[in-house]
Formats: C-alpha cells, sequence, structure tokens
C-alpha cells in the first residue's frame, strides 16, 4: 500500500512538474508572439495614419481642383455667350455693309451710264450762283458720307472678326485647362479610391492584430494560473544544479553555430524573430545531458517540433528542439554525458540543427538566457 502511494505521488510529482515547466515555456514563447504582434499593429498603425494624412491631402487636391474646374467652366459659359453676341454683331454689321455696297453700286452704274459728271458740270449746269452753292454742298456731303460709312463699317468688321478670334483662342485655352484639370481631377479621384482602400485594408489587419494580442493576454493568464495551481505541492528534481557551468550537448567536434541568441531576422515564416536559443549546425547526431537533472518534458511542440526539457533543480532548466528522435522519456533521470535524443530537422525549421536553450529563475517565474554564458564549449565558429 505505501509503494502504492508512494508512485502516485512521484507520478503527480512528475506531471506536476511537467506541466509547470511545459507552461513556464509557453509563457515565454506567448509574451514574444504578443510582443511581435504588438510591434506588427504599431508599424500597421502608422502606415494607416500616413495613408489617411495621404488620402487628407488627396481630399484637399480634389475640392480645389473642383473649384478650379467651376471657375474655368464659368468663364467658358460667358466667353461662349460673348463670342454668340459678337457673331451676330457681326451679321448686323455685314447686312449693314452690305446694303450700302448695294447702294454704292447702284449709284456707281448711274453715274457711269450718265456719263462722267465733274464739280465743272454742276456749276455749269446751275442757274444761279444759289442753286450752284446748294448743290456743290450736297454732292460734297454726299460723297463724304458714303465714305465716312464704309470706312466705318469696313472698320467695324476688322474690329469684330480679331476680337471673335481672340474670343476663340480664350476658348480653345480654357477647353484646353479643363481637359488636363479633368484629367488631374480623375486620377486624384483613382488614387483617393485606392487609398481608402489601403486604409481599409490596415484598419482591417490593426483590429486583427489587437484580436491575436487579446488572444495572446487570454492565453498568458490562463498559463499563469495553471502555474500557480501546478507549483502547489510540487518538488521537481530532486537534486541540485551548482550553478557553475553546464556542458557542451553534443560531441566537441561540432562547434558551428548557425544563430546566436537575442534578436535575428527570422530565417523561416513563423520562426522566432527574438531567438531564445542558440543553433548548432549539425546533422542527427546524439545529444547528451548537459548536466544531471530529470527529463520533465519529451514530446512534439509546436515551432519546436520534437521537444526535451531537462530540470537540473535550483531553478536551472535545459531544453532541446528539432529533434529527429528521443532515447529518453518524462520521468527519467539522466545524468551529464548520457544520451538523451539524436538532433534533426522537426518542427520550423530551415535545415538540420540543434536548437539549444537555458532557463534560470525557477519554473514559474523563469527567464531565458544565452546558452553560450553558462556552458563549457570547444572554440566556435559562427555561420
Amino acid at each position: 500500500m505505501n509503494k502504492k502511494i508512494i508512485s502516485i505521488v512521484a507520478i503527480i510529482s512528475i506531471l506536476l512538474a511537467y506541466t509547470n515547466t511545459c507552461i513556464a515555456a509557453s509563457i515565454s514563447e506567448l509574451n514574444e508572439q504578443k510582443q511581435q504582434a504588438e510591434n506588427e499593429k504599431d508599424k500597421v498603425t502608422e502606415q494607416r495614419e500616413s495613408a489617411e494624412d495621404e488620402l487628407d491631402n488627396i481630399n484637399a487636391q480634389i475640392a480645389s481642383i473642383e473649384s478650379e474646374l467651376f471657375t474655368l467652366q464659368t468663364q467658358l459659359d460667358e466667353l461662349n455667350s460673348s463670342i454668340s453676341q459678337k457673331e451676330q454683331e457681326i451679321t448686323e454689321k455685314q447686312a449693314e455693309l452690305d446694303h450700302k455696297e448695294e447702294l454704292l453700286k447702284t449709284r456707281m452704274v448711274a453715274m457711269y451710264k450718265g456719263g462722267e459728271t465733274t464739280y465743272l458740270d454742276v456749276l455749269l449746269g446751275s442757274s444761279n450762283y444759289i442753286e450752284m452753292y446748294t448743290k456743290y454742298n450736297a454732292i460734297q456731303t454726299i460723297a463724304e458720307k458714303d465714305t465716312e460709312l464704309i470706312n466705318e463699317v469696313s472698320q467695324q468688321k476688322t474690329d469684330i472678326e480679331n476680337e471673335k478670334q481672340e474670343l476663340e483662342s480664350s476658348k480653345a485655352e480654357v477647353e484646353n485647362i479643363k481637359k488636363q484639370t479633368d484629367a488631374k481631377n480623375a486620377e486624384l479621384k483613382a488614387a483617393k479610391v485606392s487609398k481608402q482602400n489601403t486604409v481599409s485594408q490596415l484598419s482591417a489587419e490593426e483590429q486583427e492584430l489587437q484580436k491575436k494580442i487579446d488572444e495572446f493576454e487570454a492565453a498568458i493568464d490562463r498559463a499563469q494560473q495553471e502555474i500557480a495551481n501546478a507549483t502547489n505541492g510540487t518538488s521537481g528534481y530532486e537534486g541540485s544544479f551548482s550553478g557553475g557551468m553546464f556542458e557542451w550537448p553534443i560531441s566537441y567536434s561540432y562547434n558551428r553555430i548557425t544563430s546566436i541568441f537575442g534578436n535575428r531576422t527570422a530565417p523561416t515564416a513563423g520562426a522566432s524573430t527574438n531567438h531564445g536559443a542558440i543553433d548548432i549546425g549539425v546533422s542527427y547526431v546524439p545529444v547528451y545531458a548537459p548536466a544531471n537533472g530529470k527529463v520533465i518534458l519529451a514530446q512534439w511542440v509546436s515551432g519546436y517540433g520534437n521537444y526535451i526539457m531537462i530540470d537540473h533543480g535550483g531553478g536551472y532548466y535545459t531544453a532541446f528542439g528539432h529533434l529527429s528522435q528521443f532515447t529518453v522519456s518524462v520521468g527519467t533521470v539522466v545524468s551529464t554525458g548520457q544520451q538523451i535524443a539524436v538532433s534533426g530537422n522537426t518542427g520550423i525549421s530551415t535545415g538540420p540543427h540543434l536548437h539549444y536553450e537555458v532557463y534560470i529563475g525557477g519554473r514559474s517565474k523563469g527567464y531565458r538566457v544565452d546558452p553560450l554564458l553558462h556552458t563549457n564549449h570547444p572554440s566556435l565558429i559562427y555561420s
């Protein structure tokens, strides 16, 4: 009976330790993903605000051009009305000129038929001086009036024709400006539609990112509550890591670092940009326990692929991702240098390598540190 109780307690302790540490790692990942989502949202918000500013500028340009179009159309209407009026005046003056020219032709024909008449003929044909003077003045006045009228009408016709040409030129210029303005207005309205679509798309993206952030917040809250529940009564690994240096988890002949600890450009879609580990460039080689401890996690973890975590006691943990296979299971107590797995290329990975993590600070408040600062290692090559 006592053996059963001891076994049950041991199993519960292992499960609690496993659950607690797994959740701690999950919180760390969730916080990273939440921060990434918040950074993305800040960028999208900045882009949306910039797009809205551009949209306001486009709307102002459209309003200005529409006002200009209205002014141009008013000018065009006035010019068309003026041209119509001038054309009517030209028609009337042309009719008057035609009438005068017809009268002049009639007189010239009559003078031709009557023979050449001179002022001397008029003088000699008069019966007295008074008649002679009267006829002389009458002939002179008629000639002057005819000449004056012809010159006046001809000048009016020339002036109106010139004015009409100027108006037609102005009308053509206004029409050309109106066409250019219409084209610019159409271009701006198309840009407005495009920018409105951009703003709407960015607003939707903002909302989606905020939704993700809210989901991360809720998941973190749940995980923290689960940690609080899981830490009650659990003892974890009975041994205690001295706080010295871990041993290199693979053969010393493998020393190529392909990704360092800390901020990085994501090597593949879905990979973390805040790298909480180091990547060692190896292909399917044995992985060893870097210190004494207990395996508390050995399973598939999203992103990490096959994943092992070891509790070394004293708040120290190590973890290994992208493994091809396990050689230990949850609850196995391991010693330094004991094989625990084989490296591989599972999960989100650009190629075979070993993902190596070190946690310090306990299960509930642990944080990841640079493994190279806490692990004895060979001379390294970075690539």
